[in-house]
């Protein structure tokens, strides 16, 4: 009689009591010890972003320079000439002004449709520069970057015209003082 569904009473209290002792053993398995206290404000040290690690849809900095300021790693040198760099890639022009934008500082900024322009421009890696600086969309043929110095050279202090010209290898009227040392 004391059976209910073909399982005694004795039986349903051993298995009661086995899982009371079951899940009183797996709670004893805690570790007693106290956490480790967390470290003092002093101690925590900012995780610096990597300089290899870019967020999504920016640009990484590469190898080759154009008057201290870094090409974009897809952007490929195509013409370097003494006082201008022009690269190409395959990179949206607003992406690449924002990577030039972050790395200069620029008397003034023009930005259209397809072409911003950067002037005034100095490059912290090359202070004494003075540069210009041209992003411009091609369609079809990704995006150029064109960086140029203009730099002013300031004439030397105490000469005359003449003396300019002669230092320069002219005559005051432009013609060559020796024509057979021409370029």
């Amino acid at each position: 009689m004391g059976e209910r569904g073909g399982v005694s009473k004795a039986s349903r209290i051993f298995r009661l009591l086995t899982l009371t002792a079951g899940a009183l053993a797996l709670n004893g398995c805690r570790s007693k010890a106290e956490p480790a206290p967390a470290p003092a404000p002093s101690e925590i040290q900012p995780n610096p972003m990597l300089v290899d690690q870019t967020a999504p849809g920016e640009l990484a900095e590469g190898t080759e320079l154009a008057f201290g300021l870094a090409i974009p790693r897809k952007l490929h040198v195509r013409f370097r000439f003494p006082d201008e760099v022009v690269a190409n890639g395959n990179v949206p022009a607003e992406q690449l002004a924002n990577y030039v934008r972050q790395r200069v500082r620029a008397d003034k900024v023009e930005t259209g449709p397809a072409k911003t322009v950067f002037t005034g421009v100095t490059v912290d890696k090359n202070p004494t520069r003075q540069l210009r600086i041209e992003v411009v969309s091609r369609r079809h043929r990704g995006t150029d970057l064109t960086v140029q110095d203009v730099t002013k050279v300031l004439p030397e202090p105490g000469l005359s015209d003449e003396e300019r010209w002669k230092a320069k290898g002219f005559k005051p009227d432009g013609s060559p003082l020796d024509p057979t040392r021409l370029e």
